[in-house]
C-alpha cells in the first residue's frame, strides 16, 4: 500500500480527528463546569457505573442500556469517580461518529465530499447540543454508523467485514436500544443488490459467520444479565411503542411520566430545518420551533442561513435524482427490460405505500415498518436497471431514515435529541445533492477548470461556514441550561447538594444502613453511593409524613422546605441553599 494512493484519505482523517477533538474539548470545557446536576437521567447511568465498579450506587435502574455505564465504571475503578467522567466517555464517541461517517461516505463519494459530509454531520445543532451532556444519543449514533459502514464494506469490499458488523450492532444495541433500528437497513442493503438471492447463496458462509459472531456477542451480554439478575427495562420501552401511538391506548405512554397528548406525527419533519441549522441557544441547548404558514413566520426557534442553504441543496438534489432516474435513457432501460413481475412490483410499491400513510399510527409500529419495507424494496426492484451507480447505498439511507422517523413519530413523547438518529441521512442527502449538482454542471459542458474550481470551492465554503457558524454560536450565546437557568445557579445548587450529602456522611457513619429518601433521588444516590428512594409520587401529599414513617425513613433530603413534613416527627438538621436535610426524631 503506497502512501500516495491514500494520501487524501489520511489527510482527511487527521483533519477530522483534529476538528472533532477540538469541538469536543470546547464543549467539555462548557459542560464539565456545570456537571450533570440538571440532566437527571445521567445520574442513572452514573449509579449503574458505580454498581459495575463495585462501589455501591442505586440499583433501581440497572436495566438501562449498560455499555456507557460499564465503560465509565472502568475509570471509576481507577479512581476517577466523578460525574465528569461520563461526559468524557460518552463524548469520545463524537470522534468515532466523524470517522465512521467519513468511511461510509467514501464508499460513494470522493475524499472532499466525504469530509464535507462528516463536518456537516458533526456541526448539526442538534448534535452539537448533546455531544458532552453524558447521554447515550451520540454513542448510539456512532455505533449505528459503524454497523452500517462495516456492513457496506462487507458488501462492496470483503464479506469478512460481516464478522465485525453484527457484533458492533449488538454492542450498539446495549449502548442505546434504538440502535437496533439499524438492523433493517443492514439487511436491506443486501436486498438492494442486483440479485440478492445469488449474493446470499455465494456468500452464505461468511454471512452466517457474521450473524453467528453477533449471536455470540449477544449471548455473552445476556449471560451477564442472567448472572447478575439485571432486568431488561430499556427493552420494555420499545415494546410500549410497538402497539400503537394512539393516545387512547395506555401502552403508548406507559413508560413516560408525561401526560398523554395528541400525537404530533409531523413534529420531527416540522423541525428538520432547525436540525440542519439554527443560531439560538447552541451549544447549550436545542429548542424546537414551528413555522406558521398563515403568518409566514417561525415561532419558538428559527433556522439559520446555513439551514436554508442545506435545504436548497437537498431539494435540488432530489429533483436532479428524479430527473436522472426518469430521463428517457433510464425510462427505456426500465421499461425495455421489465420482466413478468413488473406489474406485481408496481402494485407492491403503490398499495403498501398508500396503506402506510392512511394507517399511520392507527396500526402497530411493526405493521407500518413492514409496509414501508415492502414498498421501498418493490420500488428498488422496479427501477434497479436504471443507470445509477451506488443506487443501493442511496436507497439504504432513505430506508434507514424512514424506519427511524416512523419509530419516533409513533412515540407520543417527542424529544428533539431523538432526531440525532436520522441526522446521518440529512448529511448524506446534502452530499448527494452536491454530487448531482456537479454531474449536472458537467452535462452543461462547463470547462473542466471551472468545474474543478466549483467542486473544491463549494465544499470548502460549506466546511468553513459550518465550523465558523458553530464557533460563532458558542461565542455569541449566553451560558444557560435546558430550563434557562443560569450556570452559576446550577453549580450553586449542585455544590449545595454535595455539601449536604458530604455532611451526612460525616454526621452518620452508619448512613448506608439507614433508609434515605430524596426529591433528587438519583443525584443523592450517586453522592451517597447507595440506594435512595424517589419521593416524586408522595412529597406533595398531605400525608407525606405518614408515608415516611410507614416506610421507616431515617433521612429525607428535600429540594426546598416541604410543608407536608410534620415537625413533630422530622426535624431539619442541615440546610444549604435550597437543599434541606430532615432527620426522623
Amino acid at each position: 500500500m503506497e502512501f500516495t494512493e491514500y494520501k487524501k484519505d489520511i489527510i482527511s482523517i487527521i483533519l477530522l480527528l483534529t476538528i472533532s477533538a477540538t469541538i469536543l474539548y470546547t464543549l467539555l470545557n462548557i459542560d464539565m463546569k456545570m456537571g450533570v446536576y440538571y440532566i437527571h437521567d445521567v445520574y442513572s447511568y452514573l449509579n449503574n457505573a458505580l454498581a459495575f465498579a463495585g462501589l455501591g450506587g442505586s440499583s433501581k435502574n440497572h436495566g438501562l442500556s449498560p455499555l456507557i455505564p460499564f465503560l465509565t465504571s472502568l475509570f471509576f475503578r481507577l479512581g476517577f469517580v466523578s460525574d465528569k467522567t461520563i461526559l468524557i466517555v460518552s463524548g469520545v464517541f463524537y470522534i468515532f461518529t466523524a470517522l465512521g461517517m467519513y468511511g461510509l461516505l467514501r464508499i460513494r463519494f470522493n475524499e472532499l465530499l466525504s469530509f464535507t459530509g462528516s463536518i456537516v454531520l458533526l456541526t448539526f445543532p442538534i448534535n452539537i447540543a448533546w455531544v458532552s451532556k453524558g447521554m447515550l444519543d451520540i454513542p448510539g449514533l456512532a455505533m449505528s454508523i459503524w454497523a452500517i459502514y462495516l456492513m457496506a464494506l462487507g458488501l462492496y469490499k470483503n464479506p469478512k467485514y460481516y464478522y465485525l458488523a453484527f457484533p458492533v450492532l449488538i454492542l450498539g444495541f446495549f449502548t442505546r436500544y434504538t440502535v437496533i433500528l439499524t438492523l433493517p437497513a443492514m439487511i436491506m442493503l443486501i436486498f438492494f443488490t442486483g440479485n440478492p438471492l445469488d449474493y446470499i447463496y455465494n456468500h452464505l458462509g461468511k454471512l452466517l459467520k457474521g450473524i453467528l459472531s453477533g449471536i455470540i456477542s449477544l449471548a455473552i451480554v445476556l449471560g451477564l444479565y442472567r448472572i447478575y439478575n439485571i432486568p431488561f427495562f430499556f427493552i420494555s420501552q420499545s415494546s410500549s411503542i410497538s402497539a400503537t401511538s394512539n393516545p387512547t391506548a395506555s401502552q403508548a405512554v406507559s413508560t413516560s411520566t408525561a401526560a398523554a397528548t395528541v400525537n404530533n406525527v409531523l413534529y420531527y419533519l416540522d423541525n428538520i430545518p432547525l436540525y440542519l441549522g439554527t443560531r439560538k441557544w447552541i451549544p447549550y441547548s436545542f429548542k424546537p420551533g414551528k413555522y406558521l404558514f398563515n403568518k409566514l413566520v417561525w415561532i419558538g426557534n428559527n433556522p439559520s442561513i446555513l439551514s436554508y442553504i442545506f435545504m436548497a441543496i437537498i431539494l435540488i438534489g432530489i429533483i436532479l435524482y428524479l430527473y436522472q432516474l426518469l430521463n428517457r435513457y433510464n425510462r427505456g432501460k426500465i421499461l425495455k427490460k421489465r420482466d413478468k413481475y413488473f406489474y406485481a412490483k408496481v402494485i407492491l410499491f403503490i398499495i403498501p405505500l398508500i396503506f402506510y400513510f392512511i394507517s399511520f399510527t392507527k396500526v402497530s409500529l411493526y405493521t407500518s415498518i413492514l409496509l414501508i419495507t415492502v414498498s421501498v424494496l418493490a420500488l428498488f426492484r422496479l427501477i434497479r436497471k436504471a443507470d445509477l451507480k451506488y443506487m443501493a447505498i442511496d436507497f439504504m439511507f432513505i430506508y434507514w431514515g424512514l424506519v427511524n422517523i416512523t419509530f419516533y413519530s409513533y412515540h407520543i413523547i417527542k424529544t428533539d435529541r431523538y432526531a440525532i438518529t436520522f441526522t446521518p441521512v440529512l448529511a448524506y442527502m446534502i452530499v448527494l445533492g452536491l454530487y448531482l449538482i456537479y454531474m449536472k454542471l458537467k452535462d452543461l459542458e462547463i470547462s473542466e477548470k471551472t468545474l474543478n474550481t466549483i467542486k473544491v470551492l463549494i465544499p470548502m465554503l460549506l466546511i468553513i461556514g459550518s465550523l465558523g457558524y458553530t464557533g460563532y454560536c458558542i461565542g455569541e450565546n449566553s451560558p444557560h441550561t435546558f430550563d434557562n437557568r443560569m450556570p452559576q445557579d446550577i453549580m450553586e445548587a449542585s455544590d449545595n447538594q454535595r455539601a449536604v450529602t458530604d455532611w451526612l456522611i460525616n454526621y452518620d457513619k452508619d448512613y448506608k444502613n439507614k433508609e434515605i429518601w430524596a426529591d433528587d433521588w438519583s443525584g443523592i444516590a450517586f453522592n451517597l453511593r447507595m440506594d435512595v428512594n424517589n419521593t416524586a409520587s408522595y412529597k406533595n401529599q398531605s400525608n407525606f409524613t405518614t408515608v415516611l414513617l410507614k416506610n421507616n425513613v431515617d433521612y429525607y433530603i428535600a429540594e426546598g422546605k416541604n410543608e407536608n413534613i410534620s415537625s413533630e416527627h422530622y426535624k431539619i438538621i442541615k440546610e444549604e441553599g435550597n437543599i434541606v436535610l430532615y432527620k426522623r426524631i
